[in-house]
């Protein structure tokens, strides 16, 4: 249940209790018609004002990453600062809002999973990490870009010299991000197939990429597209972070395409909306999760490179970390303390502790199925518990394994 309406239902209960109560069962009688519209209409109010209330924490949430990626890029004096500030609100309505994940559990089976194929903005999934309350812990946000922290200059998948948790993909050639996130897309479903039952489903996760011009310039963004919209893949959803800009120049003196004509020739359902909207990027995020047509979803997002810091915004010089030296003016403008770094304020955390508390409850609900599930499936359950925890014969004992012949050589 999206976030916004479990807090509406908490609402509309407490309401329609409370009348009951002061007005007795006849409350709810035909003849009672004025206070069931009196009931409705405080409902419908209460209501309205969660929506603001929500729009409104992720909106600050949303210039409260874009603080955090300014002040590590600062701190590091290089990095790209373009990005996490520019998709800002695609990230809030994510975290916020519209993804499945449980930062407690960050390699639940079940969880959605998001990449970041435009990998040198990854101060943008590094502040959403820390915001949405993975083990990311501020001092790590604070050494971004150094050797052996959990930040380095492109999220990579957790190895020897970094464990970061909520990376699903190493990124940084362009396009290769949207690969990967066909790959996950095409597992998920293979998962789904081979593993959901009728009585019980513990496979239902969808994919998000975030990727920008020079990702979709890529034949290896292309195949995959062309391999998703083939193999019905409509469990991936992809934001494009359309700002007409590239590293050297503005994107119209190297490309003139219509993307989205190209993504539909493909086969993909297409969107075209304002990216620093909230509404309008929950309300694509919402319908893309519900069509589920057999068509991946490309929704290209319009936005600012740089929102937020005037003298370089909407420019190529939001490209790396030319705005360095307009932080703090930046800071102020959007309504962060100039003199407080990397500040995430106690309205934010206690807005993603509600959303923690939604996840976890929507994951200790998923556990209860996986256990009647793997009761009721205890081959297929042994199976996958192998395959997750990678129990497979080594080489030599499948080399062993293999029967002797009296072919010649």
């Amino acid at each position: 249940i999206h976030f916004c309406q479990t807090i509406k239902m908490k609402f509309s209960a407490i309401v329609i209790a409370a009348a009951a109560m002061a007005s007795g069962v006849n409350a709810f009688s035909v003849n009672s018609r004025a206070a069931s519209i009196a009931v409705r209409n405080t409902a419908m109010k209460m209501s309205a004002a969660t929506d603001v209330d929500t729009k409104a924490a992720l909106a600050q949430a949303a210039n409260e990453a874009r603080g955090l990626a300014m002040d590590s890029i600062a701190a590091a004096a290089s990095g790209h600062m373009g990005l996490p500030l520019g998709a800002a609100e695609i990230g809030a309505t994510l975290y916020g809002s519209a993804m499945q994940y449980n930062a407690a559990e960050p390699e639940w089976i079940n969880r959605d999973r998001f990449i970041l194929s435009a990998g040198h903005g990854s101060m943008f999934i590094y502040s959403w990490l820390n915001i949405a309350g993975y083990e990311l812990p501020m001092d790590e946000v604070k050494n971004f870009r150094q050797h052996n922290s959990m930040t380095p200059g492109h999220p990579e998948f957790p190895n020897s010299e970094h464990s970061t948790p909520g990376i699903e993909s190493t990124t940084g050639p362009l396009g290769q991000g949207v690969a990967n996130a066909v790959g996950f897309a095409a597992s998920e479903k293979m998962a789904e197939a081979r593993y959901n039952t009728e009585d019980h489903k513990i496979f239902d996760h969808h994919i998000y990429a975030l990727a920008g011009d020079g990702c979709f310039q890529e034949g290896v963004s292309a195949e995959a597209a062309a391999f998703a919209a083939h193999e019905k893949l409509d469990n991936l959803i992809v934001f494009y972070d359309a700002n007409e800009v590239t590293l050297d120049k503005m994107a119209e003196y190297t490309q003139s395409e219509d993307i989205l004509k190209r993504y539909e020739a493909y086969g993909w359902e297409v969107y075209d909306i304002d990216g620093h909207d909230l509404d309008a990027v929950g309300e694509a995020v919402e319908a893309a999760k519900a069509s589920n047509n057999g068509k991946p979803k490309f929704i290209k997002c319009n936005t600012i490179i740089g929102k937020g810091m005037e003298e370089t915004e909407g420019t190529n010089a939001a490209h790396g970390e030319a705005g360095v030296p307009y932080v703090d003016n930046a800071k102020k403008n959007i309504g962060l303390p100039v003199e407080e770094k990397w500040y995430v304020s106690d309205e934010t955390r206690d807005f993603f502790k509600g959303v923690q508390d939604k996840n976890s409850a929507t994951y200790a609900a998923w556990e209860e199925t996986y256990a009647a599930w793997a009761e009721a499936n205890p081959d297929l359950a042994t199976e996958l518990t192998n395959a997750v925890e990678d129990n497979v014969p080594s080489a030599e004992e499948m080399i062993k394994a293999l029967p002797a012949t009296e072919a010649g050589a």
